[in-house]
């Protein structure tokens, strides 16, 4: 009996490598930090998901910083939960791109088969499948990468200038993109060109994307993980396809559940969901014959009457430290956590000012307009040029943006739509609110 069994497994795992092996998946977290948990969480149960359905790990590409598991904060070392009491999505997660390696050239240089990378890149072919599953903070036009990365954030015209570059070198037939991040749906609102891909963002081009089993639903065995396991679209599509049978059913049916299921952004799609939208879960996630479940609704099945767990990812940070403060039990640690809430907003205080005085100078000392530039939703980049270069200018100006401040690059894509503006007006805003004569653009 036993040999029988051991038999039907062997059988099992050939054919299940067997479907998957022109499957090629790229997973990237593009955060780091205790604070940022979740995107490294999601980032692994995404490589499980691919793993467990059969593509080959040699064909699975994960860039993770890998500062989670063994960071002092985590009261499980070595573990990385992605939902309350869930599995230990870590163990057996092979990080690829570690660290320092975590940034937007090797990201680009993966998708187009470079090898000039650190690391492993794609090797897919004209006839594979890609599956891209990208988590971190983002902004208007951009995409985070770990704090002190080369390179700084991931444009949208690097995004849509690599998936053509992966179709001029025939390295798909088809190819699958979800993204989690806030304003992810500005990546490829009117800039997506590539054929045969279809994307699909957490968010709009104009609203955040956010955190999920945040405190004080980060309980897992009774412990309290202290940071958000998850993100609600993340969540939401990885437990509809741990769930399902992937050789049933469909992108566009799991697309179109999560879209439901996802209550605080709203889902987008871009490119060719009519044609990709038909296959198979498993023709991109991987196609596995022996792990096959029963397909349920993504709704939220635990209990948070108060809707707390769900939290605005740019103000993650913020929950974070009013929950420490909260849960905070001598009056040392009471002040020692309020000292920790009071920095985080000093530091958003401060780059709000320096953001509104750069929108004000560029608007001729009319704060009001100023203020409009930074509130006025974006539906998509009309000069994709422009805003890349204006965000050029303001990290060597400024400095680096961070998870909050890439708030601010809505500011630079409104500046960039303005017919009669002119570059100068916003290049000089910038370098007298910044202080910095010489600047490289």
């Amino acid at each position: 009996m036993a040999l029988k069994v051991a038999a039907a497994l062997t059988l099992a795992n050939n054919a299940a490598a067997a479907g998957a092996q022109n499957h090629w998946a790229v997973i990237m977290a593009g955060s780091n930090g205790y604070g940022n948990y979740r995107h490294q969480a999601d980032a692994c149960h995404a490589y499980q998901i691919a793993k467990k359905n059969g593509i080959p790990e040699s064909q699975i590409i994960l860039l993770a910083y890998d500062d989670i598991a063994n960071a002092r904060q985590n009261p499980f070392p070595g573990k990385v939960f992605n939902k309350p009491d869930g599995d230990d999505v870590y163990a057996g997660c092979k990080i690829a791109y570690k660290g320092a390696a975590v940034t937007k050239d090797n990201f680009l240089k993966v998708l187009t088969g470079d090898t000039s990378a650190a690391g492993p890149v794609l090797k897919s072919k004209k006839d594979d499948k890609v599956f891209v599953y990208f988590a971190d903070h983002g902004g208007v036009g951009i995409l985070g990468v770990p704090a002190g990365a080369q390179g700084g954030y991931i444009h949208a015209t690097d995004v849509n200038n690599a998936l053509s570059t992966m179709h001029q070198k025939g390295m798909y037939k088809e190819l699958l993109f979800y993204i989690e991040a806030c304003e992810s749906g500005s990546i490829f609102q009117n800039l997506l060109k590539a054929p045969s891909v279809f994307a699909v963002t957490a968010a709009n081009a104009h609203e955040s994307s956010w955190g999920f089993y945040c405190p004080p639903m980060d309980t897992v065995k009774g412990k309290k993980i202290g940071s958000c396991l998850g993100d609600e679209f993340s969540i939401r599509w990885m437990e509809d396809t741990d769930a399902a049978n992937v050789d049933k059913e469909t992108v566009g049916e799991q697309v179109a559940k999560v879209t439901t299921a996802v209550k605080k952004s709203h889902v987008q799609q871009f490119g060719a969901n009519t044609t990709i939208g038909k296959e198979v879960l498993g023709d991109f996630q991987g196609k596995d014959s022996l792990f096959q479940g029963v397909a349920t609704d993504v709704s939220y099945s635990l209990s948070d009457p108060s809707g707390l767990s769900t939290v605005n990812a740019r103000d993650v940070d913020v929950h974070l430290a009013y929950y420490k403060m909260h849960q905070a039990e001598s009056l040392r640690e009471k002040r020692q956590a309020q000292a920790g809430l009071s920095d985080v907003l000093s530091k958003r205080t401060k780059a709000d000012e320096m953001f509104s005085r750069i929108a004000t100078i560029a608007m001729a000392g009319d704060e009001a307009k100023g203020q409009q530039l930074i509130d006025k939703d974006l539906e998509y980049l009309h000069d994709a040029e422009c805003h890349a270069r204006t965000l050029k200018l303001h990290v060597n100006s400024c400095g680096a943006l961070d998870d909050y401040t890439m708030r601010y690059s809505r500011l630079y894509a409104n500046m960039c739509n303005i017919i009669g503006l002119e570059y100068k007006h916003i290049e000089g805003a910038i370098q007298e609110v910044c202080k910095k004569s010489e600047v490289v653009v």
